[in-house]
């Protein structure tokens, strides 16, 4: 897992899925530099499928996130990105974290998803 100097871990599972835990206490700009190592995870792997752990409750909501969350959605479906699994602390936050990864307003990506709380739920899904 590489955490060094970042607010997040990932990793790659199964040589296929792209991992993200986003750690409670996060700033903003650490999802748009998650969103960046994830850029070059699919480019320099065959991974067609991400999967997101967020332990923050108040990381969703703001402008600038809710950018990161609609810009990784439009990344991976020009990426072959075949599906993208999010665990996230509590309802509110998945109702608002589906709308975001399925496109927002446009509601136009071709992977499908899956949001939940759990987190061990959304890891066989996105193993499936």
């Amino acid at each position: 897992m590489n955490t060094m100097n970042k607010v997040h871990e990932s990793k790659v599972i199964d040589g296929k899925i792209a991992y993200f835990r986003f750690l409670k206490g996060n700033p903003v700009d650490s999802y748009g530099q998650g969103l960046e190592e994830f850029k070059g995870m699919v480019q320099s792997d065959s991974l067609d499928t991400l999967m997101v752990v967020v332990e923050d409750d108040d990381a969703m909501f703001g402008k600038d996130m809710q950018k990161v969350w609609l810009d990784t959605g439009e990344f991976a479906d020009q990426n072959s990105i075949i599906k993208w699994g999010v665990a996230v602390p509590n309802l509110a936050k998945q109702i608002t974290i589906e709308y975001l990864i399925q496109g927002g307003d446009d509601a136009v990506r071709e992977y499908d998803h899956f949001v939940s709380d759990s987190e061990n739920e959304i890891l066989e899904w996105c193993k499936e």
